[in-house]
């Protein structure tokens, strides 16, 4: 179990590694291959756009395949399309590169997260959740350094870097066991369908939409006014850094107290601290103070994901199916959320003013939430979750 659990961490290392490591780059890439506001959209959200549409197919290849070996492979195409990227010769090659990366993590994100939970027990696994929580914290906390470095230096020394990084993710991928053999899952649409009939798959989503709900309205327009208010970019990413530290620690935490008093109670915590972070902001407050919600959204991601996956990985265990395609589907709607929610807040921002988007939005986690809660109950009374 320690060697898979050690495969999984650097193969999620790596993934929040490269995916934050491109957001200080921007600048540079933009002026170094003239690209336009819109292909440096493209070029930042490309990533995320090609997981969201890789993460459930490649966890849906995990309960066939076998997870290890759709880890290999997306270990693999990650590190091939890392290396384009390093040293792509023009913008439109670059863009690509930073698609092909995001479906190499899409694949291997989510065979690692199945294989962990695969070969954990169900008493141990918030305990295994909360520790990987906590190493994606870290990548987050990683990436941007990352970025600064290859500014500072040369995207190839620094892409180069995680490479390596990576070679070393995949030599720990083949040293480790396969593990338990894991049901065997019937054709896509067919397990969807069986997921999403257990109630413990819609609380479990209902939990992912209400993360992206609160964390993404904090970090759209928070930053936005305090650049107005004259706060510095590098005070910014000083706070939502100091955030994603706090984050590491509240995942290894939240994975203990879980193993006691249960992941959805842990779950829930994180949801209500990510619905009380927008409700704040929703009221004047000065720019120091809105600093400290920037510090203080941090955590509460980690701890309500140490909740969640051990939640989706129950209903799997319910049906008799792997845990590729549950976990992975909890991702896809996440991801979705923290993209769409943006494109929602924005307008009413602008229309109506922050306080009443940040409203919207804290209202939006307090109904989803309740959702998740109505949900449980239901599980608990078909007998379902225990």
């Amino acid at each position: 179990m320690r060697r898979v659990f050690l495969a999984v961490a650097a193969t999620m290392f790596v993934d929040a590694l490269l995916y934050l490591a491109i957001v200080p780059l921007l600048p540079w890439y933009a002026e170094r291959f003239d690209l336009t506001k819109f292909e440096a959209a493209v070029l930042l959200a490309g990533y995320p756009l090609a997981f969201l549409i890789t993460v459930t197919p490649a966890g849906w290849l995990a309960g066939r395949l076998g997870p290890r070996r759709v880890v290999i492979a997306g270990t693999c195409f990650f590190l091939a399309s890392t290396a384009l990227f390093a040293t792509a010769p023009s913008g439109e090659l670059l863009i690509v590169a930073r698609l092909l990366q995001g479906v190499g993590g899409g694949i291997g994100w989510a065979a690692a997260m199945a294989w962990l939970t695969g070969n954990t027990p169900p008493a141990g696994r918030s305990r295994a959740v909360g520790a990987i929580s906590g190493v994606l914290s870290a990548g987050a906390v990683a990436g941007p350094a990352l970025g600064a470095l290859a500014d500072a230096t040369s995207p190839l020394l620094a892409f180069g870097l995680a490479g390596a990084i990576g070679v070393v993710a995949l030599m720990l991928t083949l040293a480790a066991p396969a593990g338990a053999d894991l049901p065997r899952d019937p054709p896509l649409h067919s397990t969807l369908r069986r997921l999403l009939g257990h109630p413990l798959v819609i609380c479990s989503l209902a939990l992912a939409l209400a993360d992206a709900a609160g964390v993404a309205a904090v970090d759209l327009l928070a930053p936005l006014a305090l650049g107005a208010n004259g706060v510095s970019s590098a005070t910014i990413g000083i706070a939502i850094g100091a955030g994603a530290v706090l984050g590491i620690a509240a995942g290894w935490g939240a994975g203990r107290v879980g193993e006691r008093v249960g992941s959805f109670r842990v779950a829930l915590v994180g949801g209500i601290g990510l619905g009380v972070m927008p409700l704040l902001l929703a009221f004047p407050l000065p720019d120091w103070a809105v600093l400290g919600v920037l510090v203080g959204v941090g955590p509460f991601f980690p701890i309500l994901m140490t909740g969640l996956f051990p939640l989706m990985t129950q209903a799997a265990d319910d049906l008799g199916l792997s845990h590729g395609t549950g976990t992975a589907l909890a991702n896809m709607v996440w991801s979705g959320g923290f993209a769409v929610t943006p494109l929602v807040i924005a307008p009413i921002a602008q229309a109506l003013g922050d306080p009443v988007a940040y409203a919207l939005a804290a209202a939006a986690v307090a109904l989803l939430l309740a959702l998740a809660v109505v949900m449980r109950q239901r599980s608990r009374a078909h007998g379902l979750a225990h």
